[in-house]
């Protein structure tokens, strides 16, 4: 046993496989990348129930709630690959400058080193954050192991024992346990590491990838900021509410990119907190413990949210903030359930001001005009971060750019929250505090690949340039070479044929002309002939 208590030889006995994946090189050919993402398809497909259960169990989700959050988004990502898969695999040609003419020059997407990708997955989303990126690393040919949430076991096993049926361990396997087993899979190199958690624990991700000099990606959070300006019209306040409602307390407000704080105009803050409470109770009913209302993954968890909603009842009481909804009574830790909470100015000091909510509580703050509003959220990301997204609801596409321009975030959406993540052409990335790398669709294949660059160009004295380059360089070839170097266009990468034919030209005369110095003016005609037959003769023999 080692000094961490798990077997002598855990990691290795684990990495072992994947090597072997690389060295057959099966793994460079569609076929396999093909394969393996149908394969992935159909475990989510004929397992779905098996995953729903799981997911119930670990969040007390109703089940159309994970099939829409966790595996639908799953099958539609492995569709997209499937789709676009051999596009993406055809060398991408690109210009070359015209000194280095007739060179070719193309970037081709090949697998990672060896042993493959580590994913280290949240608690939130245990099953989509963990398949999802799957995807795009069986896409870009490579073995993977997965590190689900210890605090999701129902669905870490369900995903252990799918996985060890459906696919090869020198594909794909997944690892269970907490601390340990994670550090000790940190401890080893790894092509690259996707990790998605908090900021607190990606740092200690990024550290100990940077012991091995294994790149990763981080996907953390923050506290994203929604703003409703006064531009917003009274009868669209009541959709307004509906969908900040849906965002913020879907899977009981542990979504990372949830409308964390809420700023609104003044002249809409009673309307809009009408129209939020009319949500609330329209999508999770009079008692949404009853409802629909997802659990909180913890006791733990659960406990901290409480604590916070209790430092706002005692902030109420002292401030000039109020307790719109919810409270500390209704809620019970032990039973993993924290009532929708809404609190109207809370001090900005106050945790739920300071921290990453992730939970059913909302603050609101009212501002009077857009440029308090911006100072604020500027405020707040200088104490917490910057967030993930910028949430906009504005009938100004003036007032949205101030907004994008001067708030800082991974990215934005305007008059609108989450529906963001149904694009497969738009990537997930942070930026800050919130991570750093993207992934999603095609920026998951790029993620998940070496861009391979390869130059091509035949052989022949003819192509030289009268060895232009070389040394020595003295006189009017240092000033020649200078000027190649800087002023000759690029050749792009598809060239017509008739254009390619004139571009050959251009060596041709220059050696013609350097060969003529010192000559007879009128022997430029044989000069030519014999450069146009050592050119024919370096591209046949190329």
């Amino acid at each position: 046993m080692s000094s961490s208590g798990l077997p002598n030889g855990f990691v290795d006995t684990i990495r072992a496989p994947l090597f072997s994946t690389h060295e057959s090189g099966v793994h460079l050919t569609y076929e396999w990348r093909v394969e393996q993402l149908n394969t992935l398809y159909r475990m989510i497909r004929d397992r779905r129930q098996v995953f729903v259960e799981a997911l119930a169990k670990d969040l007390g989700r109703y089940p159309t709630e994970s099939v829409c959050a966790e595996i639908i988004p799953i099958e539609t990502e492995v569709q997209y690959m499937l789709q676009h898969l051999k596009g993406w695999m055809k060398p991408e040609y690109v210009s070359t400058p015209l000194l280095m003419f007739p060179a070719r020059a193309w970037i081709e997407s090949k697998p990672l080193q060896p042993p493959g990708v580590l994913i280290v997955g949240p608690f939130n989303y245990p099953l989509q954050l963990c398949l999802k990126p799957l995807a795009g690393v069986l896409a870009g040919g490579n073995p993977c192991v997965i590190k689900p949430s210890e605090m999701t076991p129902n669905t870490a096993k369900a995903l252990h024992e799918c996985i060890r049926e459906y696919f090869d361990p020198s594909v794909v396997q997944v690892v269970l346990g907490a601390i340990p087993e994670t550090e000790a899979l940190l401890a080893q190199p790894w092509a690259k590491v996707l990790f998605t958690g908090s900021a607190r624990v990606g740092k200690i991700v990024a550290e100990a990838c940077a012991r091995t000099l294994t790149p990763c990606i981080l996907e953390c959070g923050g506290k994203s900021a929604t703003v409703v300006d006064e531009t917003v019209s009274v009868s669209q306040i009541q959709n307004v509410a509906d969908r900040i409602v849906f965002a913020k307390f879907f899977n009981s407000g542990q979504v990372c990119i949830a409308p964390d704080t809420l700023f609104v105009h003044d002249i809409h803050v009673e309307t809009l907190v009408k129209a939020l409470k009319r949500s609330i109770e329209a999508q999770f009913g009079k008692d949404p413990q009853a409802g629909e209302m997802a659990r909180i993954v913890g006791p733990q968890s659960a406990q901290r949210l409480v604590d916070i909603i209790t430092e706002l009842e005692q902030d109420v009481r002292h401030n000039n903030s109020k307790l719109l909804l919810g409270g500390s009574e209704l809620s019970d830790a032990q039973q993993r359930y924290v009532a929708p909470t809404l609190v109207l100015n809370p001090s900005s000091s106050s945790r739920v001001m300071t921290e990453e909510i992730f939970g059913p509580i909302l603050p609101i703050c009212s501002f009077s005009h857009c440029d308090e509003a911006i100072k604020r959220i500027q405020e707040l990301s200088n104490v917490t971060g910057i967030p993930l997204f910028l949430y906009v609801f504005t009938k100004s596409n003036q007032v949205f750019q101030k907004f994008t321009q001067k708030c800082q975030s991974g990215g934005a959406v305007r008059n609108d929250v989450l529906i963001q993540l149904a694009n497969p052409e738009l990537p997930l990335g942070g930026l800050g505090n919130s991570g750093y790398g993207r992934y999603f669709g095609k920026y998951s294949f790029d993620a998940f690949t070496h861009k391979y660059p390869v130059t091509y160009r035949p052989l022949g004295s003819i192509w030289d340039f009268g060895n232009l380059r070389c040394h020595p360089y003295q006189g009017w070839k240092s000033k020649l070479l200078e000027d190649f170097l800087l002023y000759l266009p690029k050749v792009p990468a598809s060239l017509p044929p008739s254009r390619m034919l004139l571009l050959c030209l251009f060596p041709i005369a220059f050696v013609s002309f350097q060969n003529t110095v010192g000559e007879h003016p009128w022997s430029w005609k044989s000069i030519l002939a014999t450069q146009l037959e050592r050119a024919a003769n370096a591209l046949r023999n190329s």
